[in-house]
């Protein structure tokens, strides 16, 4: 597949992301590994197929190139109603990748998580893996959720309790706090 780099959109220490136009004119991500493998990554896009995650669209040797997801990282929207609108949608996108069996391992990077308005799509999977036991959620609940002043720590507490008992009361409960946190909130 021919392909056109417009420009250099992310870099990390195992990778670089380049915007490009591909042959049939769609705009699209590249990812070029610097140093590591990327069949697992490779394999875990494919198998998301854009479920929350960007879809693949071909491979090359040392490089894929997949959907290009727009929309602000997490770090962008703090301080901001936006954030927690994001952070409900996150709660459930984690939920269902938890249910797939996929856990991302990074989802506590602001920029691992890009908000469009009305929708969230996690990037970066390249240290995911499938596994029994998936803890999306509960990463977002420790990271985001449990630092936030402005939820109610007790209620947490207790998500997390029922977590393990009910996944998807938990959920719920979870989208509640954050509709609460964000009412209390004080924006700039």
């Amino acid at each position: 597949m021919r392909y056109d780099v417009i420009e250099k959109i992310g870099e990390g220490n195992r990778g670089e992301v380049y915007k490009v136009k591909l042959e049939d004119g769609r705009i699209a991500a590249l990812k070029w590994s610097k140093n590591y493998e990327i069949d697992k990554e490779w394999e875990i896009l494919n198998y998301l197929n854009g479920f929350y995650a960007p879809k693949p669209i071909f491979r090359g040797n040392r490089y894929f190139v997949m959907e290009l997801i727009e929309g602000k990282p997490l770090k962008e929207l703090l301080d901001t109603p936006e954030f927690y609108d994001a952070m409900k949608l996150s709660l459930i996108g984690a939920f269902k990748l938890d249910e797939k069996k996929v856990f991302h391992k990074q989802l506590g990077r602001f920029y691992h998580i890009l908000y469009s308005g009305n929708d969230v799509k996690f990037i970066d999977f390249e240290r995911a893996v499938i596994t029994e036991n998936p803890r999306n959620f509960l990463q977002l609940i420790g990271y985001y959720i449990f630092r936030d002043e402005n939820f109610d720590k007790k209620k947490i507490n207790l998500i997390l309790n029922l977590y393990k008992k009910d996944k998807l009361q938990a959920l719920k409960e979870a989208i509640k706090v954050v509709d609460e946190a964000k009412n209390k909130a004080i924006f700039k």
